[in-house]
């Protein structure tokens, strides 16, 4: 079985085990796509082969697939029913991730009311850096997305809807976690289409975190 690892600055490596992601977690977000906002989470999930950490990315080549910059958190130890307060103890590190999406695919299946996990999971649509220590001071910073040197996304954890310990809370009181689960926790406003060519650099504060390259 093939295991798909993502890596830690410390030197650890987690094969991952489930990539979860919350929608509508920005309410600039939420509001370019002409959705309400939410009461409590919404959660999908990836398919785990959509997972790399390659710098050079194919785009598929019949879709039009959205940006979509998000902070992701790594889960370094298993639980359920974590309260918000201890959420912190379960947190092994951050990353930053692009949430590919196929827009149009994901408009018609919501318009036709049918499951849209075709349109997020696909090769290369989970794009994750480095994880990073969890130092919520540091990561406070703003988080963005250039796209050919030009600011396209910027957000920071404190314009999240619902912050990362409810989050962990939330998503742990409907399932397990394990160690080796990630969770892209949502995008601020600003998605867009990607096209081949584009150089995509992901940054954090005045440091570039990763950088992608479309082919």
């Amino acid at each position: 079985m093939t295991e798909y690892i993502i890596s830690h600055e410390s030197g650890d490596q987690y094969p991952v085990r489930n990539i979860y992601c919350v929608g509508r977690n920005y309410a600039g977000h939420a509001r370019e796509l002409g959705n309400p906002l939410l009461k409590e989470p919404v959660f999908f999930q990836k398919a785990l082969t959509c997972l790399t950490t390659e710098d050079r990315i194919k785009l598929p080549s019949d879709r039009t697939i959205q940006h979509e910059i998000e902070l992701v958190i790594l889960i370094s130890r298993p639980g359920e029913r974590i309260i918000a307060e201890n959420a912190m103890d379960y947190l092994g590190g951050f990353a930053l991730g692009l949430d590919l999406t196929d827009r149009k695919l994901q408009k018609e299946l919501k318009e036709r009311k049918l499951p849209w996990f075709l349109s997020k999971s696909f090769k290369n649509s989970a794009v994750v850096s480095t994880f990073f220590q969890p130092d919520m001071g540091n990561w406070s910073e703003t988080f963005w997305l250039k796209i050919n040197g030009n600011v396209v996304q910027k957000g920071q954890m404190d314009d999240m809807v619902f912050d990362i310990p409810f989050l962990i809370e939330f998503l742990s009181s409907r399932l397990p976690l394990l160690e080796g689960d990630i969770v892209f926790t949502g995008t601020p406003e600003g998605v867009g289409t990607v096209e081949k060519g584009d150089v995509l650099e992901l940054g954090l504060g005045e440091s570039i975190l990763k950088t992608v390259r479309f082919r």
